[in-house]
């Protein structure tokens, strides 16, 4: 009877837990569930949103992609930039320079930094906050508040709503290149909440001015924490995502002369990313920031600045960003590893440019300044060249006189060059710094914005350009483009280029010719030094021209200042031999085994006087 009792008193008990739990527990969780479903659905639906503005069918223009009003565009204007901001994401995708044509025929436009995606060669660049993990946010929805035109004096506000977060936008800019995005971020719930700021540089595909060339870098930049990095898009595409984390900087896209970037709000925790993802067909390289989570008390409001660039890559603008906070923005420029030269040197040229008023003068000034200051390195190189060249008929005795005995020739040799004192490795040391510099002035004329679009010699019309004459079109005789497009460069070659080989063929005629009996080695290594002057005059035809003009100047300057010293040093020369044949001079008096160079050497004999 007890254990019925028992057995009764347990299934009423039972019945209340489970009545109570389906009444208070149950619902509680459902709604959790119900929220959390809803959430992940909503994230879901944003990232699905986000990819599918990837989706590009067939590329439209431009004009047409901006007019088909998706979503609110405001209009940019300012005398640096003109374009539209897109609200939906929060982005910069229709972006040009007001102050940079595409070509030197202005009716081909200006150039386009940024483009809506769906059309050829689509980039942005995107700022905006979620939840933590919450997507890149690029597909979210922002309300314009008030404005309808971005200028100096006119900025626009937005407003969005995350979670429990409200955060209104100020969207402002200046007379340059920089956007500001001045946000103030509100919880208007009753409990903490977290959120993210996050900032991407994206581009589908690459530039069609891409130069892959290995001296200039293309590809992901930033500074994190201080410390730049680089990658080339090709990296990027074959080993995939990179990351590192540390204080506030700016992630970015850069090609040759320009720049997009996005720049975090300064001084704050961020991981940057750097990322290529095949979406649709299609290459796409990313750059992007975000922030640690900010973490919000009931009613609380914080405000963060964060900033967007899309700007040519002039050291003087981008310098004074720097100026005001933004962290290293001219390493943008890509100095490379000899940074410590190429920057000085840049900046010398571009100074020399303006001072001269042409940066094809600057050019000449900058070189004839560095090998003056190299003066004295070269000197040595080239007595050292000098001596070794005067020596080479006392040399060749020795090589016929002990053919035979290679350890005595040997012998004798280090004989001859210590009575000399010539040393075949002296003229190798003192070159090694110089090749430095002139690395660094040869990549400060690569990268310098300043030459591009700037005429010199009359009919070059842009340095940073290739020869516009050519065997093609007669060197300009003929009225046809110098440089057709289906030819390959090399056999394009122009004025430039020839004069370069002539250049360097002078110089070489200056360098010391193996004797006899030099090794096979020693003799096909001169057989080659001789026509390399000429392969190189065909694989630098495509060139810039302000490099080409840069190789002609330091060959004639190195030609006059080593052959000044080789005839300080007595030694003859074929430039000599050759003016000797055309004027008819004498040849020089041979003064026991090697040959001398002696003024007046060769004097007429008087005829004795006949007596009478």
């Amino acid at each position: 009877m007890n254990e019925q009792k028992n057995l009764i008193w347990a299934m009423i008990l039972s019945a209340i837990v489970v009545l109570l739990y389906f009444s208070f527990v149950s619902p509680t969780q459902q709604r959790a569930e119900i929220n959390a479903q809803e959430e992940m659905a909503r994230l879901k639906a944003e990232q699905a949103e986000e990819t599918s503005t990837m989706v590009i069918e067939e590329p439209k223009s431009r004009e047409e992609l901006i007019a088909r009003g998706e979503a609110t565009r405001i209009r940019i204007d300012t005398p640096s930039l003109t374009g539209s901001f897109l609200t939906t994401g929060s982005r910069i995708d229709d972006l040009a320079l007001k102050k940079y044509n595409a070509t030197l025929n202005p009716e081909d436009g200006l150039v386009q930094l940024l483009n809506p995606e769906g059309g050829d060669r689509a980039a942005y660049i995107a700022d905006n906050w979620t939840s933590v993990d919450g997507g890149s946010g690029t597909a979210s929805a922002w309300t314009v508040v008030s404005g309808d035109i971005i200028t100096p004096l006119t900025p626009v506000l937005l407003e969005k709503q995350v979670g429990d977060v409200r955060i209104e936008r100020k969207l402002s800019v200046d007379d340059e290149y920089l956007i500001t995005l001045t946000d103030r971020l509100t919880n208007t719930g009753s409990s903490e909440t977290s959120i993210e700021r996050k900032g991407v540089a994206r581009q589908v595909g690459l530039a069609d001015d891409l130069t892959n060339f290995f001296i200039i870098q293309e590809g992901p930049i930033s500074v994190i924490d201080g410390k730049y990095h680089e990658q080339k898009y090709k990296k990027l595409k074959k080993k995939g995502a990179w990351t590192v984390k540390g204080e506030g900087g700016w992630v970015g896209l850069t090609d040759k002369y320009w720049l997009q970037a996005a720049i975090a709000p300064q001084g704050m925790p961020v991981e940057a990313n750097y990322d290529f993802k095949f979406l649709n067909n299609k290459d796409v390289y990313e750059t992007s920031y975000t922030t640690s989570s900010l973490t919000l008390t009931p009613g609380a409001s914080v405000e963060s600045i964060g900033y967007m660039m899309a700007a040519p890559k002039d050291y003087d603008m981008l310098k004074a960003y720097e100026d005001v906070g933004i962290s290293d923005l001219s390493n943008a420029i890509g100095w490379g590893r000899l940074k410590i030269l190429v920057k000085p040197i840049s900046r010398a040229l571009s100074w020399l440019g303006g001072k001269l008023g042409s940066l094809g003068l600057g050019i000449l000034a900058l070189t004839l300044l560095i090998k003056l200051i190299m003066y004295p390195l070269y000197s040595k190189q080239y007595a050292s060249q000098a001596k070794m060249k005067k020596v080479q008929p006392k040399l060749k005795k020795l090589q016929e006189r002990y053919k035979d005995d290679r350890m005595k020739l040997q012998q004798e040799m280090m004989a001859l060059y210590k009575r000399e004192g010539a040393n075949p490795a002296a003229g190798c040391l003192p070159i090694i710094p110089t090749i430095f510099v002139f690395f660094a002035l040869y990549k400060a004329v690569f990268i310098n914005i300043d030459l591009r679009h700037e005429a010199f010699l009359g009919y070059i019309q842009d340095l940073s350009a290739r020869d516009p004459l050519s065997i093609i079109n007669g060197f300009g005789i003929l009225p046809w483009a110098g440089q057709p497009e289906w030819l390959p460069a090399f056999l394009t070659i122009g004025p430039l280029a020839i004069l370069y080989g002539i250049s360097m063929s002078l110089m070489y005629t200056l360098q010391p010719s193996p004797g006899m009996g030099a090794s096979d080695q020693a003799a096909l290594q001169a057989k080659i030094f001789k026509w390399m002057p000429w392969m190189f005059m065909f694989i630098l035809a495509g060139f810039p021209a302000g490099l080409l003009i840069y190789w002609i100047w330091n060959n004639i300057l190195s030609f006059a200042q080593q052959y000044w010293i080789t005839r300080k040093n007595g030694v003859d020369t074929p430039v000599d031999k050759f003016f000797r044949k055309i004027t008819g001079k004498p040849e020089p008096v041979v003064a026991g085994e090697a040959v001398e160079v002696e003024p007046n050497s060769v004097k007429k004999k008087k005829k004795p006087k006949s007596k009478k």
